[in-house]
């Protein structure tokens, strides 16, 4: 009798088996630690910017000696705050009020500054909250100025200001 040996080249069922949980385990593993990475690049990227405007409102007021309502001449922030409802601030033509007050309040802020903050926006694309407060009228004495990002999406009726950074504290 003539037998011949017949080897087999191919993988058992439990060899592929194998090596599918294997890989499902790496792929639940890069899932987990990229978890959140976005949201974190996000939180940091506002605030870097909002520190750098901070940093160069510091200087605009010290270079001018004075207020930011003076060196911004506006209320900057009540152009982008009294949009109606739901109103999605990035998809607003850079025509609008909102965009060009922000833009003006900027250059000047560059202008007295000596910083280019001319083209920051938020993550999302929208203008930050840019409030000049200080010294607001003899009833407002310990008001400060502030900086945040509108709440995402911007709703009026909800939070307007998710962080905001005093700028400067009037004596009370």
């Amino acid at each position: 009798m003539n037998r011949t040996k017949t080897s087999s080249t191919g993988f058992t069922i439990v060899e592929l088996l194998i090596v599918i949980v294997v890989i499902g385990v790496l792929a639940a593993i890069t899932v987990v630690a990229f978890n959140g990475v976005q949201d974190r690049a996000q939180q940091s990227k506002i605030d870097s910017d909002i520190a750098t405007i901070v940093k160069a409102v510091h200087l605009a007021r010290t270079n001018v000696d004075t207020n930011l309502f003076t060196i911004t001449g506006d209320y900057t922030d009540e152009h982008c705050f009294n949009q109606v409802s739901g109103t999605d601030l990035a998809a607003l033509p850079q025509t609008h009020e909102c965009w060009t007050k922000y833009h003006a309040a900027l250059d000047d802020v560059s202008n007295a500054s000596g910083m280019n903050i001319r083209d920051l926006k938020d993550p999302w694309g929208r203008p930050y909250y840019f409030n000049e407060n200080e010294g607001e009228g003899s009833w407002a004495t310990c008001t400060q100025d502030t900086m945040g990002v509108y709440s995402r999406p911007f709703v009026q009726s909800t939070a307007t200001v998710v962080q905001s950074i005093p700028l400067h504290t009037t004596a009370c």
